[in-house]
């Protein structure tokens, strides 16, 4: 054997480590496999054990490739130190070895074999197995993504792709058999999975009885990815896999996350991850004690985080047919997940902000709350008390009709919170007056806060558009907002927006009176608009339409989640300075 402090031939540690790279290629696909057949395939007795060994094989593989790593690299304690959590892994499955031998072959410590069981001793030890392998692919995943940053790709252009990758994931995963209780369509699975991962919440088959346990939670992980977003995501794991960011990374993610500078980003992923993990715990927490009088402990446990996590993350699925209906009078659900749904609408931006002011340690300066945060808490509060008294009085004599008054006070507030970006509902929309309709469309339109997981054209972007009317009545030239000068780019940017947004809403409503004619048209232009704005509200037409229609409000829904400012960032030209100016000439309006 070669000793570790031999120093190995340059030309052979550059080959062994290539035909290593190929052999774990070869080894994370058979495992992928492997385990896509394990939970999404209903199979035989034979076929199972024949996965079994199989996940054993891949295991051995990625453990030699740990030791091979170790004998022929030449700096290979610094490959220790940046690996670390793959050596961490490799020493369980060790240890999982050395246990499976002792306590189930060779029972050595006759109480330790009585205490654990073979059974059990095995179905731990295929569990490390398969965490083992999963740990390995994430690595991989992180590594791609890694090479994938440096080849010059924009921050609209990784979102695009991110999102349009994990659409076609989450599709190939809802058609696998142990996902649904009978069989789905693909342009459904396609839908399902696009609504899932844009946060929306349109179905086309119900989520409650289409999907299997196993598939709502498929359902669920795409909301979370889709909510954080990819780049979040795979930041993270990498700090947490004791990686460092490449330079490109550390750009990307600043530009995802909106910070400021770069040395703020490590605190900023932190502070989203642990902010988004806290809150949704702590629904899950109130959410469970709130139904587990009605449900089973297990199934109320696993409601509240479904519920906690789809209410966060703006998504607005539900594992109840009825979405939140049978809660209109109960004040805790209603209660959490409005707060829920307002905190996630509020972005991690403003989270942040409102932090730093309210929970500051002491110092020699004094954080203020910026223009941004004092813009979305503002226009949020007035759409928020506007909304519930408008729903409260066009909806008195219809679909509040037979509440009682308190009862038609936090519905009213309920729709109002949820109209801007979640998609919950405790209130049949199949039956809202028209007036209500266009309430709800105006709502859904303007959306929630930048840097949220809401959607829309977002507050900032309305109060920045009054903010310049009210100027210009006043005869200023100049946007000033909260005593401070708000750069004429930032209107521009407002009204490139609102254009698009626009443009989206009237050409999809117009395609889908053109192929769905036994719809309303002010139903098909709700439908849109909530598709846009990633809300997921629907007077219950989504399952009525064609497979064209689909294909458009899927589209709709992806435009709305990434943004239809970052698809034409994506698609065009980078960014240009024009060294020439053309003489001016004035243009009358209105």
């Amino acid at each position: 054997m070669i000793p570790l402090n031999s120093v190995i031939p340059a030309h052979i540690e550059e080959r062994t480590i290539r035909i290593s790279r190929q052999v774990l290629i070869l080894a994370a696909l058979v495992a992928l496999i492997s385990l896509l057949l394990d939970y999404g395939f209903y199979l035989s007795p034979v076929t199972r054990l024949t996965l079994e060994f199989i996940d054993v094989l891949v295991g051995m593989i990625f453990l030699t490739d740990l030791l091979v790593q170790l004998i022929v690299r030449r700096q290979r304690w610094h490959y220790v130190r940046t690996n670390l959590v793959k050596y961490v892994l490799g020493a369980l499955l060790v240890i999982q070895f050395v246990m499976i031998d002792l306590l189930l072959y060779k029972p050595i410590f006759p109480e330790l074999y009585l205490l654990f069981k073979p059974v059990y001793l095995t179905k731990l030890y295929l569990v490390v197995i398969q965490f083992y392998i999963v740990g390995n692919l994430i690595f991989g995943f992180i590594k791609l993504n890694q090479r994938i940053t440096q080849i010059g790709v924009s921050p609209a252009q990784f979102m695009l792709t991110g999102f349009g990758g994990l659409i076609l994931i989450g599709t190939g995963l809802l058609m696998l058999p142990k996902a649904t209780t009978g069989s789905i369509r693909l342009i459904d699975a396609f839908f399902t999975a696009t609504s899932a991962v844009c946060v929306t919440g349109l179905i086309v088959v119900d989520t409650a009885t289409a999907f299997t346990r196993f598939g709502q939670l498929i359902i669920l992980g795409l909301i979370q990815i889709g909510g954080l977003g990819i780049m979040t995501i795979t930041s993270f794991f990498t700090l947490i896999f004791g990686l460092r960011l490449s330079g490109r990374e550390r750009v990307l993610l600043r530009d995802v996350i909106s910070v400021e500078n770069l040395s703020m980003l490590g605190s900023m992923l932190r502070m989203i991850i642990l902010t988004t993990f806290a809150i949704e715990l702590a629904g899950t927490f109130f959410l469970y004690w709130s139904w587990v009088a009605v449900l089973p402990p297990t199934e109320a446990l696993y409601v509240a985080m479904f519920h906690a996590i789809s209410a966060f993350c703006n998504a607005g699925f539900s594992t109840f047919s009825d979405s939140l209906m049978s809660t209109v009078s109960h004040v805790p659900v209603n209660g959490v997940v409005c707060l829920l749904i307002i905190t996630g609408g509020l972005g991690f931006g403003t989270l942040r902000n409102l932090g730093e002011v309210f929970f500051r340690s002491p110092s020699y300066t004094t954080p203020q709350l910026k223009v941004q945060t004092r813009l979305v808490l503002l226009i949020s509060a007035i759409l928020l008390v506007s909304g519930a008294c408008l729903f409260f009085a066009l909806e008195y004599h219809y679909s509040l009709a037979n509440l009682s008054t308190g009862e038609k006070i936090i519905a009213s507030v309920f729709q109002s919170v949820t109209f801007r970006t979640a998609g919950f509902n405790t209130v049949d929309f199949a039956h809202l007056h028209d007036s209500t309709l266009v309430l709800g469309m105006m709502l859904m339109f303007i959306g929630g806060a930048p840097g949220s997981t809401a959607g829309g054209i977002k507050v900032t972007t309305i109060g920045i558009l009054i903010a310049t009317v009210i100027s210009a009545s006043q005869g200023k030239t100049r946007l000033e907002l909260f005593r401070r000068t708000i750069p004429s780019t930032v209107l521009y940017q407002a009204l490139v927006v609102i254009t698009m947004y626009l443009a989206i809403v009237m050409s999809v409503s117009f395609l889908l009176t053109v192929t769905e004619h036994h719809i309303r048209p002010i139903q098909l232009m709700f439908e849109t608009v909530s598709a846009v704005g990633t809300v997921g509200l629907s007077t219950g037409i989504t399952a009525q339409l064609s497979t064209f229609g689909k294909l458009l409000i899927t589209l709709t829904m992806f435009l709305g989640r990434v943004g239809p400012f970052t698809l034409a960032l994506a698609i065009g030209q980078k960014h240009v300075i024009e060294t020439y100016q053309y003489p001016s000439e004035g243009v009358q309006i209105g």
